[in-house]
């Protein structure tokens, strides 16, 4: 037997945390797993007065956490819950009127936040397993962090994690040191078991009967999702060895709460556990007798994707901090084995720590949330604030639903759409159910949680789920009902609508096509393909896709409901556009001319498309209004030699402040209706695109009375002392003359341009016109760098004039008399 150690080191500490928390807003203790940080310190800080005559809201990520906790302390204080401490979790709440410790799950804090920014009835609020970095835990944070600068700042937070590496407090004004706590462990033994890529199933069915027999304690497995447990489970319990000596048992999030607390408690007749459990093991829970741990290395994750607006539950590498927490629960009683499903090799490609969810998560809800606050969420202190794209991307999402207006204020759709603790899109659809449609939620609630297993797209059945679901699913179900008993009549009701146009109204960006008919190769209204994961041989037209899952790059569909044109156009009309497109097509002669269709569009999913043969003014003007916006304008410039030329003098004068026009290409796209359209003929139904009168058009736009003032100060050419008139070139940053040096004797230096402000840039050429010299300064040249010049090219053509003093000279295009004659 391993000899006891201290039960709670965190008290070593308690002085320097109570000073920490009478003196600075925000606390930070850093103490590892089983220091008595969640059940020893709270009621030692009540002890000290440290509710400030209120009360201490303690957040616990996990349902079974906080329950857990609430239940441990008052049995130390031989009370029952809800006495001195109680909790608050989703569908139980078990607190009184004395209760001065209160353990909440991260919803449930948001909820009390939401309600009451101020947080009257609380002074002291703890952020426990601060590493994990939930969404909800991340916003409770950033909106305490509020209260205490806008309304208290007389309270106190303290976070507590049992590893705090990574997290940059300073960013966001939280300067008070951390507080660590170290503890004497139990002996641990670590095992790499090998490459993980062999079957995983196989190996625990090898590895678990062994460590029932030949090891001291229970047995903890570490599995990535519910299925994993599920077959696992069967596998096990059909070995004798393990049925005659060992009772197994899952634990998920969403199983029944009094079958996750039954891990807890001795096995019946003695038998060792083989408890089955995903992550919500990991730090939350201390499961009592555990001295041997089994460790996956996976995790399953939802992983959000911004554009499309789909979540997908995806089996994805642990961090080497989970690991690490993982392995501490097998030495917390004593000494400790792990086996780790995973070689050292492959350990070295895992990342430090697993990215906070606000980072790789659905924030629609958040969003909605910060709104419903009062502020934006970039105002909001949050540790690790949201990708600006992705706030972006969910603002034009809840638009699209209705819980944005078009200035991202909250509507009242929004609002009631944040009753229903449930992802957005189903609280809209719950939002805008009449009363009469009560039957509907069944098949709402059916699409919360699922487990993606990538099995056969399945369309619904007709009948109600409720005599299906889980245990959780079913809480939700009857809370869900209630919420919506209670609901006012909405001014969105429609009870003409049938039970598909509820269903689609959560997920207008989810309508899709077939991309060819009868074939499994769809393209979602929000521009993402997705692929039928079906054997069926109908396949619809139209559907609406409810759930997916992706395999490397691509999208599966594998939930769905058939849906046809009409249904869409009746379901959708406030935001089904009508639009006019246009194309670039060539005749047999050669020529371009201008291509009109009008669309009817949902996103990016055309439903209708009609190609009008002689468009009349308005839509030929839109069609090419259109057709410009998309085009490449800078190959429309090439084409013109003269145009070109023509427009970078003029951008070469608005850079020098000569002009006070805005000749930008993209600021003349934008504004091409203003400048161009009023010298095409838009009558004739017809449009050649070899004819754009640009140059024109271009030239009425900049001024006809500016002419002379852009060709004095910008002129095309320039005379020289041979009386060459030499091209003037725009197209770089400053104006260049690329002239023979021979043509400029007897120059000593040449005019400036744009009102005396920029001196060209002459590139001298050799008789064979190759350069032999850059200046902006020519008397400068002729007294200095003529000379080498010179000396260079005189033998090599002698035939032409190389004057000692060519400021004096006659200027000569051509060779020299002397020389010729």
């Amino acid at each position: 037997m391993s000899p006891p150690l201290d039960p709670f080191p965190v008290l070593t500490a308690l002085q320097s945390i109570v000073d920490s928390i009478k003196t600075n807003p925000v606390t930070i203790l850093d103490a590892p797993p089983g220091t008595g940080k969640t059940t020893a310190l709270p009621t030692e800080l009540l002890k000290q007065g440290l509710s400030f005559g209120k009360k201490i809201c303690i957040l616990e990520p996990r349902r079974i956490a906080a329950k857990n906790a609430a239940k441990r302390i008052s049995q130390t204080l031989k009370e029952e819950v809800g006495e001195t401490v109680g909790y608050r979790v989703r569908f139980d709440t078990k607190v009184g009127r004395e209760t001065q410790i209160e353990f909440v799950t991260d919803g449930i804090l948001t909820k009390i936040l939401l309600a009451d920014p101020e947080l009257k009835e609380y002074g002291l609020i703890v952020f426990d397993e601060f590493h994990e970095r939930r969404m909800d835990s991340d916003l409770c944070f950033a909106l305490a962090r509020r209260t205490q600068e806008v309304f208290r700042s007389d309270l106190k937070l303290l976070i507590m994690s049992a590893t705090l590496d990574g997290q940059n407090f300073e960013s966001i004004g939280i300067h008070s040191k951390p507080i660590r706590v170290s503890a004497e462990t139990h002996p641990l033994e670590i095992f790499h078991m090998g490459d993980s890529n062999k079957k995983l199933n196989q190996r625990l069915f090898d590895l678990v009967p062994k460590a029932v027999e030949q090891t001291e304690g229970d047995i903890l497995v570490f599995l990535s999702g519910k299925k994993e447990i599920r077959d696992l489970q069967n596998g096990l319990e059909s070995i004798p060895q393990i049925k005659s000596n060992a009772v197994v048992m899952g634990l998920f999030g969403d199983m029944d709460l009094a079958d996750q607390e039954r891990i807890f408690l001795p096995s019946a007749q003695g038998k060792k556990k083989i408890i089955l459990s995903t992550n919500i093991a990991e730090s939350s829970v201390t499961i009592p007798g555990v001295r041997v741990v089994f460790d996956s290395g996976y995790q399953k994750q939802a992983l959000f994707d911004a554009d499309s607006g789909v979540s997908h539950l995806i089996k994805t590498r642990i961090s080497l901090s989970s690991a690490k927490q993982r392995a501490g629960r097998a030495a917390r009683e004593g000494k400790g084995l792990v086996y780790r499903l995973w070689s050292k090799e492959e350990e070295k490609t895992f990342l430090d720590r697993t990215k906070p969810e606000i980072l790789e998560g659905d924030i629609d809800r958040l969003v909605l949330e910060v709104k419903s606050w009062g502020e934006e969420i970039y105002q909001l202190p949050f540790l690790d604030p949201p990708n600006k794209g992705s706030v972006i991307k969910s603002i034009q999402r809840l638009q699209l639903l209705g819980c944005l207006d078009d200035k991202t204020n909250l509507t009242n759709l929004g609002k009631e759409s944040l009753r229903y603790p449930l992802p957005i899109r189903l609280g809209k659809i719950l939002a805008i159910l009449p009363k009469d449609k009560e039957n509907l939620i069944a098949d709402i609630i059916s699409l919360v949680g699922k487990e993606n297993t990538g099995t056969e797209a399945k369309t619904f059945p007709e009948e109600i789920f409720s005599s299906q679901f889980s245990y959780e699913l079913r809480a939700v179900y009857d809370q869900i009902l209630r919420i919506y008993r209670e609901k006012t009549d909405f001014s969105i009701v429609q009870p003409e609508k049938d039970r598909l146009f509820y269903l689609a109204s959560g997920f207008p960006d989810r309508i899709a096509k077939a991309k060819v008919l009868n074939e499994k190769n769809f393209k979602l209204s929000n521009g993402k393909l997705g692929i039928l994961n079906t054997t069926s041989i109908q396949i619809p037209e139209f559907i609406l896709v409810l759930d997916t899952f992706s395999f490397g790059q691509d999208l599966y569909i594998t939930h769905y409901l058939p849906i046809d044109e009409n249904q869409i156009k009746k379901s959708f009309p406030q935001i089904i556009m009508k639009k006019v497109v246009s194309e670039k097509r060539t005749n047999q002669r050669g020529e371009s001319f201008l291509a009109v269709k009008e669309e009817m569009s949902l996103g990016d999913l055309v439903l209708d498309s009609k190609e009008t043969k002689s468009p009349n003014p308005t839509i030929l003007s839109l069609a090419l209004e259109e057709y410009l916006a998309k085009s490449l304008w800078e190959e429309e410039w090439k084409k013109d030699s003269d145009l070109k030329s023509f427009y970078n003098r003029v951008r070469f004068l608005e850079r020098h402040g000569v002009l006070d026009t805005n000749t930008d290409l993209n600021h003349l796209k934008q504004i091409s209706k203003e400048w161009l359209f009023p010298f095409i003929n838009l009558d004739s139904g017809k449009l050649s695109l070899d004819k754009l009168p640009f140059f024109e058009a271009f030239k009425a736009y900049v001024g006809y009375e500016k002419m002379n003032l852009i060709d004095s100060w910008a002129p095309v050419s320039l005379q020289v002392p041979s009386g060459s008139r030499i091209h003037l070139n725009y197209d770089n940053i400053e104006p260049e003359l690329h002239v023979k040096l021979q043509e400029l004797f007897g120059l000593k230096s040449l005019p400036k341009l744009a009102n005396g402000k920029v001196s060209i840039l002459i590139h001298l050429l050799s008789p064979a016109r190759r350069p032999v010299q850059i200046t902006k300064d020519l008397e400068s040249f002729w007294n200095h760098g003529y000379h080498e010049v010179k000396k260079e090219l005189k033998g090599r053509y002698p035939r032409h004039l190389w004057p000692d003093k060519p400021w004096e000279a006659i200027p000569t295009k051509h060779l020299s008399h002397t020389k010729r004659s």
